[in-house]
């Protein structure tokens, strides 16, 4: 196993290097609402007939009507309507979060089985970067969200490349450990590729840099390392995080795992709902 992934990054990379590389595409209905947010005739109404064009993508959208993003909103807003009051650059960030579970298409009933777990947990995450952003720092949601969703988004193509490369399935503990040891640099791979900013791409990058230090303010790989320990409940790993030392501060007055847990436990379990998560 000493090999294992080096040799299955080598090829990765060698493959994405020759354009060969099962690297995941951005969606499409995310492909063209850049595109279209990016075209200075784009108009609200032609962002509405993109998004009805995808009914499920609608109906997601439509249940942050009462979410926290949109405080007060009545019922029975349209489509249109929420994608006003959301905003733009927020609406993009929530269309990618929703389409890029649907670029993973396997039968396999361990490769499944691992996609699902990771997903699951990077849902988790997102729920916590999200709620963290909010108590602890001057960050918008949906970035965190967003942040702590793709930090392991890198996964995907392991994933998805391991039985070409390695000739068979692979266990499900062999496929965790790849996935580990791989995550941060395919991920970097997929995120460059789709263009996205530079915090999103390093969150992926040092998403286990656990040492990483820097002067204050906390940033987004501050808020998706804290949030990644938060939903793996490994708090020994979480109070030796300079990470932690950024969003919580120290002395007595420092919040400890368990209160901030509670404290954000019921908005945490909302985002996760929202975003698709299954409890286990």
């Amino acid at each position: 196993m000493d090999e294992y992934p080096d040799g299955l990054k080598f090829s990765l990379y060698f493959n994405f290097l020759k354009g060969n590389a099962k690297v995941p595409q951005m969606p499409e209905t995310s492909l063209r609402l850049r595109e279209l947010l990016a075209s200075e005739r784009a108009s609200l109404e032609q962002v509405t007939r993109l998004l009805h064009s995808n009914p499920p993508l609608a109906a997601y959208l439509l249940q942050f009507a009462e979410s926290p993003l949109l405080r007060g909103s009545r019922p029975g807003i349209s489509l249109q309507e929420v994608i006003s009051r959301l905003g733009l650059q927020r609406l993009n960030n929530l269309v990618l979060t929703f389409t890029i579970h649907h670029l993973f298409t396997q039968n396999d009933p361990v490769l499944l089985k691992v996609f699902r777990a990771r997903w699951n947990a990077s849902l988790l995450c997102a729920a916590y970067s999200a709620c963290l952003s909010q108590e602890l720092t001057r960050l918008p949601l949906e970035d965190a969200m967003l942040a702590g969703l793709v930090q392991d988004i890198g996964s995907l193509p392991v994933i998805d490349e391991v039985q070409s490369w390695y000739g068979k399935v692979p266990t499900e503990a062999e496929l965790l450990t790849l996935c580990d040891e791989l995550s941060a640099d395919v991920g970097v791979i997929v995120l460059t590729s789709w263009k996205l900013p530079q915090p999103l791409i390093e969150c992926a990058r040092l998403r286990a840099q656990w040492d990483r230090n820097h002067p204050r303010p906390a940033d987004l790989i501050d808020v998706v390392q804290v949030a990644r320990c938060l939903a793996s409940g490994d708090d020994e790993l979480l109070l030796q995080l300079p990470a932690w030392q950024q969003l919580v501060g120290q002395g007595a007055d420092a919040l400890s795992p368990a209160q901030l847990r509670d404290n954000i436990g019921e908005p945490v379990r909302f985002w996760f709902k929202l975003l698709g998560g299954k409890s286990a």
